[in-house]
């Protein structure tokens, strides 16, 4: 195991760049997952910490050494990616072994840790096999067990569930996650799915065109993103956001949308009345009220998911989603009315900035 500390790491294709300093620091047998977009960067980050993509510039370290100008294979990690990469005409057994075989293993040698790792995967009754053989969460599991005979210090895990159907992903989440627990190596996983980082990361950074918008706890990035992308990406459904700008209703503060609709504030937004801003709420925090009270949404569509209700809806010319842990008699083109817990909202500056703990600073440089 090992720590791995990526430091003002850049790449750069031509005049073309893909990541533009990035710094993160892994602590020894830490889940990391890596999420973002397609293109933000994430695969090739994995790939420059692998040795598969040169560093254009800043430092990448394994276990306390600079690895910028080592091969892969003298980086003592081992990667797991999206197709497998199963030798067809090799069995399961042979697979599993052959990193061992290029290394110069005994026999006993192979034969002990192929085993050991085909216990911990399940896969002892499967070692005779051929890979179309298979199913495809076997071959994972395979290709998982290549990976854990090596004995790395890092596992890599490029997107490895993408060709998974949606019942098998959930439980290939899970055995992703016991192995760790069982292994304590550390593990970076790059997915662009929200809902496998936000199940199986110890930490989640949040990659975007190139930079780090944030790192920290899954629920500490649901609950306190620092910018409007965080608060999009991660959450499903995504967290409402709604533009507008802070103003007064009588002795109290509200957030008045671009349309002219007033949203309830906390009261120390009080100090950014004037100021452009974003509105944030979860759609979970969004209760049913009755009429007159609360945010007029116009329902648009309608989910019933059996332990919930997703209601998509309008409110004046921006979209909206809702979900409510009842079984609800409602109808597109009904107008229903919505009241967001206050305790709840996250507020933005109009560049999609975080503003909450720190609105009277924000105040005083724009007033």
């Amino acid at each position: 195991m090992a720590t791995v500390t990526i430091d003002k790491a850049r790449k750069a294709y031509g005049a073309v760049e893909i990541l533009h300093g990035v710094s993160a620091e892994i602590a020894d047998g830490e889940f990391v997952v890596l999420v973002g977009p397609s293109g933000c960067g994430k695969s090739t980050l994995l790939r420059m910490i692998a040795g598969l993509e040169d560093i254009t510039g800043g430092k990448i370290g394994i276990g306390g050494r600079v690895v910028n100008s080592l091969p892969p294979k003298e980086r003592d990690i081992s990667m797991v990616f999206q197709n497998y990469a199963l030798y067809p005409h090799m069995t399961v057994a042979e697979n599993m072994a052959f990193s061992l075989t290029l290394a110069g293993a005994s026999k006993e040698e192979k034969q002990k840790r192929v085993a050991h790792a085909a216990q911990i995967l399940g896969l002892t009754e499967l070692l005779g096999r051929y890979p179309r053989q298979l199913s495809g969460g076997q071959r994972q599991r395979v290709a998982m067990g290549r990976s854990i005979v090596r004995n790395p210090q890092v596992f890599l895990f490029d997107e490895p569930l993408s060709n998974l159907d949606a019942k098998l992903r959930v439980a290939m989440r899970a055995e992703i996650k016991s192995l760790h627990r069982r292994l304590a190596t550390t593990t970076i996983y790059v997915t662009h799915d929200q809902v496998e980082a936000m199940t199986m990361a110890d930490r989640i950074v949040v990659m975007n065109s190139g930079h780090i918008e944030q790192i920290g706890r899954p629920l500490e990035l649901y609950d306190n993103p620092r910018s409007t992308f965080v608060a999009a990406f991660i959450g499903s459904p995504a967290m409402n956001l709604l533009n507008g700008c802070f103003d007064r209703d009588g002795d109290r503060p509200v957030f008045k949308t671009n349309d002219g609709i007033m949203l309830p504030l906390p009261g120390d937004a009080a100090e950014l009345i004037g100021v452009e801003g974003v509105y944030g709420i979860r759609p979970e925090y969004l209760t049913l009220s009755v009429a007159n009270v609360g945010i007029p949404a116009r329902v648009v569509v309608v989910e019933p998911l059996g332990s919930e209700t997703h209601i998509t809806a309008t409110v004046g010319q921006q979209t909206i989603v809702a979900v409510f842990h009842d079984r609800l008699d409602i109808e597109p083109e009904e107008t229903i009315w919505l009241q967001p817990r206050t305790d709840r909202i996250c507020l933005f500056d109009k560049s999609g900035q975080r503003l909450s703990g720190k609105t009277n600073e924000y105040a005083r440089q724009h007033s």
